[in-house]
């Protein structure tokens, strides 16, 4: 998988909220089931838990709701992991995945030498900070002299 850095989208690289959650998320994945007509003999392999015939349709998007990669065709029996599978497994029209780019060994190295850049250091300094505000207003408070500046 990719590394976080350049590829890592300006929502989430610059976000104290969303950073620690999504730093190595390259986008969204999820399975759906769309109405199909299936010839009469196949409609068994077709219908899905809801009773009717359906497709699973495997979509992945990126963090501009842009689709990179749809697979469908599955049968509406089909189980999600199933589809995932083969959609990673493909030869052709494989589920495009990221791999490790020269930018993650440099990341990693500069991790390796104490080095934890500077995007980290300014969300520490802005927790840091947010506490230290909060722990002040409630002395304050609790003291009666009034709210700390």
């Amino acid at each position: 998988m990719a590394k976080p850095g350049l590829t890592v989208p300006a929502k989430i690289r610059e976000s104290t909220r969303y950073y620690p959650y999504f730093k190595d998320c390259v986008g969204a994945i999820d399975g759906t089931h769309i109405h199909a007509m299936v010839p009469t003999n196949d409609a068994s392999s077709y219908r899905n838990q809801k009773g009717y015939t359906s497709q699973n349709v495997l979509a992945a998007c990126n963090f501009d709701l842009e689709f990179i990669y749809v697979l469908s065709g599955w049968e509406g029996t089909a189980h999600d992991s199933k589809v995932l599978s083969d959609a990673v497994a493909r030869s052709k029209s494989k589920l495009p995945v990221p791999e490790e780019t020269s930018i993650g060994h440099e990341e990693n190295s500069n991790e390796e030498n104490g080095d934890t850049g500077t995007l980290q250091s300014q969300q520490k300094d802005y927790a840091n900070n947010w506490r230290d505000t909060i722990a002040a207003n409630m002395w304050a408070e609790a003291t009666g002299t009034g709210s700390m500046p």
